[in-house]
């Protein structure tokens, strides 16, 4: 459990879930689609975006209310998080992770767009 407190570290605190984080670093730190990011989540759109919706409006009542912010809980798989290999996908999940991986790609391939044009602007 992660906790971020207001700097008089008292007073009540909003409740955060993992899958509600999640979505804002997908979305929001990261600057994917929510296509993307609910198939990188393995969710529907729609439960992607009420995740994103409930998490934001979570965090701007932390800010404007001086309220702490705790994150716990939420229904979740950790990817390869057991310390054993890795299963590979069934046949019917291969079509799935095939998409999601040309979508990595196409934002990698973005990203160091981005990047360059960044480093581009800083010389000049």
């Amino acid at each position: 459990m992660r906790c971020f407190l207001p700097e008089s570290g008292e007073g009540a605190a909003v409740v955060i879930t993992l899958e509600e984080l999640e979505a804002i670093r997908l979305v929001d730190l990261l600057d994917l689609e929510q296509e993307e990011a609910a198939l990188y989540m393995g969710i529907s759109r729609k439960a992607f975006w009420n995740d994103l919706v409930r998490a934001r409006r979570k965090v701007a009542a932390a800010l404007v209310y001086g309220m702490g912010i705790r994150i716990e809980g939420g229904s979740y798989i950790l990817r390869g998080a057991s310390g054993e290999e890795e299963k590979l996908p069934q046949k019917d999940d291969l079509e799935l992770v095939e998409r999601e991986l040309e979508l990595l790609k196409r934002r990698l391939e973005l990203l160091s767009k981005r990047v360059a044009e960044r480093k581009e602007e800083e010389k000049s």
